[in-house]
């Protein structure tokens, strides 16, 4: 750990890594987190070590990133909403990271992340473990297959 960043994170988790660096990232995807979340009342909000969560109850434990506030989401309510199954064409980037991290935890499948990346195509590990395959296209909007 180098601790240049205060976060206590050896390896920035795989959202961290998608297009260019953007300082309004995290907050993004809390607010896309938020929005999935909103049925059961949880919110969340970037912090420097990942991101901070409330239930209707009050706070929780801080999760590191993405995967981890999906995984302790579905510990604590199993039915989680149907985002998997609706249309996953037309997000904006948070709304991606939070699709693909919801259905890699329900698919052992590689994934396909589709966007205006400008990197070169790429592989990452939503949860550890499954695969997600980033390809750049033309656009402003991404899809998750």
């Amino acid at each position: 750990m180098c601790g240049a960043c205060g976060s206590g994170r050896v390896r920035a988790p795989w959202e961290d890594t998608l297009g260019p660096p953007d300082p309004g990232a995290a907050r993004r995807r809390a607010a896309a987190l938020t929005r999935w979340l909103e049925p059961w009342r949880w919110r969340v909000a970037p912090w420097a070590g990942g991101y901070t969560l409330a239930g209707p109850h009050g706070a929780l434990a801080p999760a590191t990133g993405i995967d981890e506030v999906v995984e302790r989401a579905r510990a604590a309510r199993p039915e989680l909403p149907g985002l998997a199954a609706g249309p996953a064409d037309d997000l904006d980037l948070a709304d991606a990271v939070v699709r693909v991290s919801v259905t890699a935890l329900y698919r052992d499948g590689p994934l396909l992340l589709v966007g205006p990346d400008p990197g070169a195509p790429r592989r990452l590990h939503a949860h550890g473990r499954v695969a997600v395959d980033v390809v750049p296209r033309a656009g402003e909007t991404w899809s998750v297959g």
